[in-house]
């Protein structure tokens, strides 16, 4: 009863905001990642599964369409954020045509997804993505020294139910797709993995 209640709270788009401001330490080895592995340019169409509020915008320098299943975030995201275009859309059922756009990313989403909307969301993603794009998921996992409980307890304190170890994350999208590349980066508060997911 109590978890179903802080679960409605985090809902809020403000509530949303101050927990991504609390964990700055984690939103930073996001950023990074995205900046050093996801190939952007000022001519390119980028899709943002499960976008929340719309932060990663800043980051986009071409045409940005950020989608999340939140209605609320959504609207928040409308209202705060300039030069993106936000869709409430389910990112394992995506509208668009296929080879829409060039690159996809995911930030932060994998943890509230069991294994069959995972694969689901990467089937989606390759679909839209044009030919030489990928799927480029960034999230955090559970911590690669087991013996790290504090990160453990924290990460599975967060309103995601799938929280998952670097190989298991692997392992659940690589039923559907092809992971052609990962990174770790270790952390305060959690340690942050990187994905590339390409087609067959």
């Amino acid at each position: 009863m109590l978890r179903k209640a802080l679960e409605r709270v985090l809902e809020l788009p403000a509530v949303y905001d101050l927990n991504q401001f609390i964990g700055q330490p984690t939103v930073r080895r996001y950023t990074q990642l995205l900046v050093e592995e996801v190939p952007l340019s000022a001519g390119g169409d980028v899709l943002d599964l499960g976008c929340g509020t719309g932060a990663t915008r800043r980051l986009i320098p071409g045409r940005y369409v950020g989608i999340d299943i939140n209605p609320h975030y959504i609207a928040s995201a409308k209202r705060i954020r300039s030069g993106g275009e936000f869709i409430a859309m389910d990112a394992t059922k995506l509208s668009f045509p296929d080879a829409s756009f060039d690159q996809v990313i995911s930030v932060a989403t994998t943890h509230h997804l069991d294994g069959e909307q995972l694969q689901a969301m990467a089937l989606e993603a390759l679909r839209v993505v044009r030919p030489g794009g990928a799927l480029h998921i960034v999230d955090a996992i559970l911590p690669v020294n087991p013996r790290d409980r504090a990160k453990a307890m924290f990460f599975r304190m967060d309103r995601g139910r799938f929280p998952r170890k670097l190989e298991d994350l692997v392992s659940t999208v690589s039923r559907a797709a092809d992971v052609a590349r990962t990174r770790v980066l270790n952390g305060p508060m959690h340690d942050v993995a990187y994905l590339s997911v390409v087609g067959p």
